[in-house]
């Protein structure tokens, strides 16, 4: 895609033997699709589960046309090839986490398990796109727990939601429309749980995409480097397609918040989008109409039958 700019990054940290993270990215006519996972299980199998994430969503959707559909799907073969691995002795425990970003210009469509994270900056605002599915993230939306407590918390680490842990997972699934020089970062604990919001923001607002994902994990490892660090910097275009998709986005379908799906749901129970101008009639709508007309005609009938 001609003046998107884009690095990825990953890194052991400074306080782990080695690194159970995974980064992949996969370029295409229509934009390009960029993953990290981290990994979990301990010994070799949590490096394990990150790389089988990002080489299964990356293998599915290269074959897949984009779509809120083909991105769950993706998820859904990661979910079930990492589940099955995780039946043997040796891998008991194995899960991770993994955030994609399928860019579909002009629309950007996310998945996303776990406490690995995707931002995004627009111009001056800098906003953090996925919830994380951990215990203090849930206490933190329950107002259990403060934003900075959270950060502390003996159990921040402790995820509740990902793949390979269960034979279904929960996907968040949000979708939105892009403007020019839009600015991704997905990235996993390491970085998010280090650098507060406000430094990534900087950044990004004041580095191309190398040399911010550089400086983001020299960071990382300058304020102590706990844990792996990944992350993926995207950058769009000043000049963006035009048009439309024949699908939902799923965050306005949801009025501005991300859908949950189970694995295994169809999203194309969302509405669907404006097309060239005109709504989309689906196969309920006609048969409304075609209900409403047999009840108009029956009305009718009884009332020209009257004497």
């Amino acid at each position: 895609m001609p003046g998107l700019g884009f690095a990825l990054e990953t890194h052991p940290g400074l306080r782990r033997p080695k690194n159970e993270d995974a980064v992949g990215h996969l370029l295409t006519p229509w934009g390009g699709i960029f993953v990290v996972a981290d990994g979990m299980g301990g010994h070799r199998t949590g490096e394990v589960a990150s790389r089988l994430a990002v080489e299964t969503i990356l293998g599915y959707l290269k074959e897949a046309e984009p779509s809120p559909k083909a991105l769950l799907e993706a998820f859904e073969r990661a979910n079930a090839r990492i589940y099955q691995e995780a039946q043997r002795p040796e891998n008991r425990g194995m899960g991770t986490t993994a955030t994609c970003l399928l860019l579909d210009l002009p629309y950007a469509l996310i998945a996303h398990v776990g406490d690995s994270r995707a931002y995004l900056l627009r111009g001056e605002e800098f906003v953090l796109l996925t919830e994380d599915h951990s215990w203090v993230a849930e206490r933190v939306r329950q107002g259990l727990l403060t934003l900075e407590e959270a950060r502390t918390h003996r159990w921040r680490n402790v995820i509740t939601n990902a793949l390979g842990s269960f034979p279904q997972a929960r996907v968040d699934l949000l979708g939105l429309k892009l403007t020019p020089e839009d600015t991704f970062l997905l990235c996993t604990d390491g970085l998010s749980g280090v650098l507060e919001d406000r430094t990534l923001r900087e950044v990004l607002r004041n580095f191309p995409p190398e040399e911010a994902a550089r400086r983001l994990v020299e960071l990382a490892n300058e304020w102590g480097g706990p844990d792996n660090v990944s992350l993926a910097v995207v950058r769009l275009p000043r000049d963006l397609p035009k048009g439309t998709r024949p699908y939902a986005l799923p965050l306005e379908a949801a009025g501005g918040a991300p859908v949950r799906l189970k694995l295994g749901e169809e999203p194309e129970a969302l509405p669907t989008q404006v097309l060239e101008g005109r709504p989309r009639v689906g196969w309920r709508d006609v048969l409304l109409i075609l209900l409403w007309i047999v009840v108009v005609g029956y009305i009718l009938m009884g009332y020209f039958k009257r004497p």
